[in-house]
């Protein structure tokens, strides 16, 4: 959790991938790979991250809706919980 520490994503599994990228927000961000609620928790986490709702899923794009501001909303696709959730 050094800052100044260099950042070397090299063989962690995604998960840890997602969680260093959610704590050290001078790492570069870089979601290929990662799962559906991955992908959500570091858009969620960092503010400095695009906003990309492809390939999440239903509950995830909700999360996302939820907790970013800056997020388009957009119901599309979402079942009647996550509607009613992001409502």
């Amino acid at each position: 959790n050094d800052p100044s520490s260099p950042i070397d994503l090299t063989g962690l599994d995604p998960i840890h991938r997602a969680m260093v990228m959610t704590h050290r927000p001078d790492c570069p961000i870089d979601l290929t790979g990662l799962s559906s609620s991955d992908r959500a928790w570091v858009i969620i986490s960092r503010p400095d991250c695009p906003i990309d709702l492809n390939g999440l899923d239903q509950f995830d794009r909700a999360w996302v809706m939820i907790h970013r501001r800056d997020c388009p909303i957009d119901l599309t696709g979402l079942g009647p919980s996550n509607r009613a959730w992001v409502m």
